[in-house]
């Protein structure tokens, strides 16, 4: 393998503990996810221009196959991410709805005729 694959691969790696790593995390840390997702936009901007500088046709085809499967593990662990960040986004809402519904009920109390 040549430098460039052995950099791309090195990065990929990055990229799958990193999203490994968030998929195990509280979503309520949101200066975490903050974090990752600024990190994780980087990673993914540099593994993008490392592949560009790769000449594909003279990398052997078990190292492309090898690559390609390791992105498309990546791609599961989004979907899963997604999966994750969608349930969060549900509780979320059902919180702050459940929040307002409370607070109107405390505005509807008349605290005057309370002896």
């Amino acid at each position: 393998m040549n430098k460039m694959i052995l950099l791309f691969d090195e990065f990929i790696m990055k990229a799958i503990v990193m999203t490994e790593s968030i998929l195990d995390s509280d979503y309520r840390e949101s200066a975490k996810l903050e974090e990752f997702t600024q990190n994780r936009e980087r990673l993914l901007s540099v593994i993008d221009q490392i592949s560009q500088q790769i000449e594909w046709e003279t990398i052997s085809i078990d190292d492309r196959s090898e690559l390609n499967r390791k992105i498309e593990y990546i791609k599961n662990l989004d979907l899963k991410l997604l999966s994750q960040l969608n349930e969060h986004k549900e509780e979320v809402k059902k919180e702050i709805e459940q929040t307002f519904k409370q607070k109107e009920n405390i505005k509807g109390y008349n605290l005057s005729d309370v002896k």
